[in-house]
């Protein structure tokens, strides 16, 4: 049986899902359990739903038994108030991972954050940390390293607003990124956890080609036929920002800073190959949005 943690998130819920479409019985943790209205779509998926809360250890305990294998896709962001990045990100994540082997589990699928991603914050200490813990366990194991999710990073909640056409540049906007999408990501996780044989694999995972984030504006200018309006956030103010004392202010300021100077996975295709992942492209993604 595989247990998901973060099954009512994007990657985590496309994952449970595609999990139970292969066969596999599936046990999805999730705070409130099967009340819980987001949890509906995995139980019609063939998913059993229980009870459970990374920051109340025997909740995970009990969620543990009897598991082959553990998915973990959860995080506090981005709306991590308060010490939720450590209670969270580094107490429950590595509380789950030290009650997964303790449980006898074979094999845990992590999602981590892209190696290039360096700038010090409370969830990179928190991935890195949980990385170490994985390396030094007793278990199978696979790390995936997604770069930034197009779906978000290209989306209006941080600014690049297709539908309205335009786009928040974060620094100069000519470093290349390795978008990935969050579906190629679910895609990973469900192939990271069936692959036969013994496996302790640390994967760099982006799409199929870098693209700065002005050329995205010119991809989507070109698929929409509309001229863009674009403002940029100077590396000095996300500089300023990342010395906020606020957790959550630090984090995203770190993974803005990363962004802006760029994120260029360049095993991206092999990775995809060698896990049988079809990457899709960032003009693919374009393509979606309305003329």
């Amino acid at each position: 049986m595989d247990l998901v943690v973060g099954a009512t998130g994007f990657v985590g819920g496309l994952a449970a899902r595609q999990l139970c479409e292969r066969g596999r019985s599936v046990r999805a943790l999730v705070r409130g359990g099967a009340g819980r209205s987001e949890a509906r779509s995995l139980i019609e998926a063939g998913a059993s739903v229980v009870d459970g809360d990374l920051t109340q250890p025997a909740s995970v305990a009990r969620a543990c038994e009897g598991i082959e294998s553990v998915v973990c896709t959860v995080t506090s962001m981005p709306n991590a108030g308060g010490d939720a990045l450590q209670r969270i990100d580094h107490d429950g994540a590595l509380g789950l991972i030290r009650e997964a082997e303790r449980a006898g589990a074979r094999r845990f699928v992590y999602i981590s954050l892209s190696g290039n991603i360096r700038t010090d914050s409370p969830l990179t200490r928190a991935k890195r940390r949980c990385e170490a813990e994985l390396a030094s366990s007793r278990m199978e194991f696979v790390v995936l390293r997604p770069s930034y999710f197009m779906e978000v990073w290209l989306g209006p909640h941080l600014g690049f607003d297709a539908a309205n056409a335009c786009a928040r540049i974060y620094g100069d906007g000519q470093a290349k990124v390795s978008y990935i999408s969050g579906e190629d990501v679910a895609a990973f996780v469900t192939a990271a956890a069936t692959m036969p044989g013994p496996v302790r694999d640390t994967v760099e995972i982006g799409g199929p080609e870098p693209v700065s984030q002005l050329e995205a504006v010119a991809l989507f200018e070109g698929t929409t036929g509309r001229r863009f309006s674009v403002e940029h956030v100077p590396l000095a103010a996300l500089e300023a920002q990342y010395q906020s004392p606020d957790p959550l202010q630090q984090t995203f300021a770190a993974l803005s800073i990363s962004y802006a100077l760029g994120d260029a996975v360049l095993e991206a295709k092999e990775s995809a190959s060698r896990y049988g992942v079809s990457l899709r492209s960032l003009a693919g993604f374009a393509a979606g949005f309305p003329q």
